[in-house]
């Protein structure tokens, strides 16, 4: 009786070691999922920056004088922007959140507002650009009240992604 008692015992020890056994091989092991270019930009970059009313009043001003003759009075752009113009020459994008400007961090925007069509000179990207050397006209507060004007126009969820890329760069 012993006899069987220990086999009994030892037979469910088995069982019951080959339960635990099949059930952490039946464990799913979990996924780590890498994080979206969404759920980085709302965890990981510093909080959005106010825009100052008067730097974007400002701006609008300098805007309308130098900028709305190509750009559009309303940040829309020249039409078919995609397309060139038949000199080889970039048509002006718009510069609210249809057009690429938002894909840039802050130094390559002051830097094109400065530089114009002359920062292509050089290389060799399929085209030109007519834009004017803005640096030799407006003043560096003046360049920024114009980039702080037109991001007064994005939706915040742009301003914050062009906002992560500004705040990258300057690492």
């Amino acid at each position: 009786m012993r006899r069987l008692l220990f086999l009994l015992g030892f037979g469910g020890l088995a069982l019951w070691m080959a339960g635990c056994q099949g059930t952490a091989v039946a464990t799913p092991t979990p996924t780590l999922v890498p994080p979206t270019p969404t759920e980085i930009t709302v965890t990981q970059t510093p909080s959005l920056p106010i825009l100052d009313p008067d730097e974007i009043a400002q701006g609008e001003t300098v805007y309308a004088a130098n900028c709305a003759s190509c750009h559009g009075v309303n940040l829309e752009g020249e039409a078919d922007w995609k397309i060139q113009n038949a000199d080889k020459s970039f048509r002006s994008p718009p510069h609210d959140e249809t057009g690429h400007t938002w894909h840039h961090p802050d130094d390559q925007l002051i830097e094109a507002i400065a530089l114009g069509g002359a920062r292509f000179e050089g290389l060799n990207i399929g085209g030109t650009s007519n834009m004017p050397v803005f640096g030799e006209i407006l003043t560096d507060e003046e360049i920024t009240a114009v980039l702080t004007y037109i991001k007064s126009s994005w939706p915040d969820d742009i301003r914050a992604i062009q906002w992560q890329m500004s705040v990258q760069t300057e690492e």
